[in-house]
């Protein structure tokens, strides 16, 4: 089976459901990835019409706020089922401690309820940094209720390393989000990695090695593009969907 390509939504952008599902397919991409927000009564339909699917909704935050935390998961699992997503994006601001976990299992068992489960994506501005930290929560939940999302940003911008991305079990990765990045031009990686993304091979990051490091396993799972940066994201998004394929596509097709 081949790698799927999907296109992660900037939630900055000025464009409807439609829209983007729309750019999304003549782009080439079979799936979308989308911030809850977009999704209402309709959104199931106006995307199976369309060939796509949802592969991923945007996410939920881990804070130290358990209840707040469990709500925001209640919410999110009601739209992940009225979708049909199997992955609820995930992201860990809250320090991991028994009660934390308790809480991230508790949203787990919602999401698994709603036949979706949690990617679990670490960030090194955050409380879990690398894949390592990722992989401990993915394997105290178990992969029938989560799995590991790399994204390409925070791989290079953190404390991962090359052997970690060559030895993490392939059944425990849920999916790629892919992008470049431009040269730092500050310490505030917030808006580095919020603001200053860019189209695959047009940045610095090692995408080549990156992709192989999986292809040369035999993995062939999903890729979804997420290049957030402020002077794209003003860009028509069917110009912006082209763009992504075809950057992209040559590195996993």
């Amino acid at each position: 089976m081949p790698v799927e390509l999907g296109l992660t939504c900037d939630r900055r952008w000025q464009a409807d459901l439609v829209t983007v599902v729309d750019a999304a397919g003549e782009a080439g991409f079979s799936s979308v990835g989308i911030g809850a927000e977009l999704v209402d009564e309709r959104a199931a339909t106006e995307i199976s019409s369309r060939a796509q699917r949802c592969h991923e909704l945007m996410a939920l935050v881990v804070s130290n706020n358990g209840p707040a935390t469990i709500a925001s998961a209640e919410l999110l699992a009601s739209k992940a089922a009225s979708v049909g997503a199997p992955w609820v994006l995930t992201v860990f601001a809250a320090a991991m401690n028994n009660d934390t976990m308790t809480t991230i299992r508790r949203c787990a068992e919602m999401f698994a309820d709603a036949g979706a489960r949690m990617a679990v994506e670490f960030s090194p501005l955050g409380s879990v940094t690398s894949i390592r930290d990722g992989l401990d929560i993915v394997t105290a939940l178990g992969g029938d209720l989560a799995g590991l999302l790399i994204d390409t940003w925070h791989f290079f911008s953190g404390d991962s390393t090359w052997e970690d991305l060559e030895h993490v079990p392939l059944e425990l990765l849920a999916y790629v989000q892919f992008a470049d990045a431009l040269p730092a031009i500050s310490d505030d990686g917030m808006d580095e990695t919020m603001n200053r993304r860019t189209m695959p091979g047009d940045g610095i990051f090692d995408l080549e090695r990156f992709a192989s490091a999986l292809l040369d396993r035999g993995w062939a799972g999903l890729v979804t593009v997420e290049v957030l940066n402020r002077d794209l994201a003003v860009m028509p998004v069917s110009d912006f969907a082209r763009m992504a394929y075809e950057s992209t596509s040559r590195y996993w097709l």
